[in-house]
């Protein structure tokens, strides 16, 4: 129950993130097919990552894939620490930039990013058992923010902003529709989880798929939240389309000038799970594939050259250029690493069969 917690909260820091305007820019209309699209896309590599998972109780991926050979495990799974890699210097660093637009306009970039590197770094080092605690505690308090938040943005919006609603036939390998599946790769930790959690108890997968099911809702919502308010035109025009929907919203009876701030801070409260989550998974790849220096000095090792990263990052231009750059990446660890899991366990279970 706990890791279907962790599930939603890693996966809502990256619908919020830069999906809407990926989904947006594929075209001026379908919309609700790019994002039903992706999401069965997300939940068919769910299904056979689980499936081979299950197949090995109390195993994580690197130990599965060990069974091929130390060094082919080391040369496989280089993309995915890679990856995950890549996703936490550029969720750190664009969330900095929201930031800086929305609250922070005088504040260096430096100072925000060390805010944001500080915890990750606290909770990866105390391991699995603090980030299902704390993601849980997160869940109950801001969940309810998230919803108030988009739900107060329907006052301003015009149905028939909805149509045209044929989709553009070959959207599947836009440049836009592919920066998009950003947004379904968090189902890759559950490799690491599962040496603490085993898939093999099917109570364990149900609890995915239900968490897979409440998500979208939420990719539907942050996608058609803008375009229902500014139209896909202006919507496509926006780098962060959710939170100028919610600048238009006016409540006289809230406390707070701007709803924003609500979802500013619920995004930032998922982003430090996600992260937290992503540290946690570099370092314990690292120390049982490529080193043997504890796990506490490689999480601060991970967080000093992600900061140092960052801190070169100049502008929104290289941050797209990264994201475009890491896309046959992306590629290769969201559709190879759930059948390469399958396969072994596919193999596997013929095996002791016969």
């Amino acid at each position: 129950m706990r890791l279907s917690v962790v599930f939603i909260a890693i996966h809502l820091s990256l619908i919020f993130y830069l999906y809407p305007s990926d989904i947006i820019g594929v075209s001026h209309f379908g919309h609700w097919l790019y994002i039903i699209t992706g999401f069965l896309f997300e939940f068919l590599l769910l299904f056979l990552y689980l499936s081979g998972l299950s197949t090995f109780p109390k195993e994580d991926i690197i130990s599965i894939v060990k069974k091929c050979g130390l060094w082919w495990a080391r040369l496989l799974l280089l993309p995915l620490l890679a990856y995950f890699f890549m996703s936490f210097v550029l969720l750190n660093r664009s969330h900095a930039e929201l930031l800086t637009i929305i609250f922070l306009p005088t504040t260096p970039i430096w100072a925000i990013l060390l805010l944001l590197f500080i915890i990750p770094l606290f909770v990866s080092i105390h391991g699995h058992r603090t980030i299902l605690r704390g993601s849980f505690a997160l869940m109950i308090t801001i969940l309810p923010l998230i919803l108030f938040s988009l739900f107060s943005c329907f006052q301003n919006i015009n149905i028939h902003f909805f149509f045209p609603i044929e989709p553009m036939p070959t959207f599947w390998y836009d440049e836009h529709f592919l920066n998009s599946l950003l947004a379904h790769s968090p189902f890759l930790s559950l490799g690491i989880f599962s040496k603490h959690l085993s898939f093999a108890v099917s109570k364990t997968r149900k609890y995915l798929y239900a968490a897979m099911l409440f998500l979208l809702p939420f990719y539907l919502l942050a996608v058609y939240i803008p375009i229902l308010t500014f139209a896909p035109d202006t919507a496509q025009k926006l780098r962060y389309p959710i939170p100028v929907a919610l600048d238009t919203v006016n409540l006289e009876w809230l406390f707070f000038d701007r709803i924003t701030m609500f979802y500013v801070v619920s995004t930032v409260s998922f982003i430090y799970v996600y992260t937290s989550v992503l540290v946690w998974i570099m370092s314990t790849l690292t120390v049982n594939l490529y080193t043997s220096v504890s796990r506490t000095k490689i999480c601060w090792g991970i967080i000093g050259v992600a900061y140092f990263i960052c801190i070169l990052v100049p502008d929104w231009e290289t941050i797209d250029w990264l994201i475009s750059l890491d896309t046959p990446l992306r590629l290769y660890c969201i559709i190879f690493i759930p059948l390469l899991i399958y396969g072994i366990g596919f193999y596997y279970r013929r095996r002791n069969l016969t």
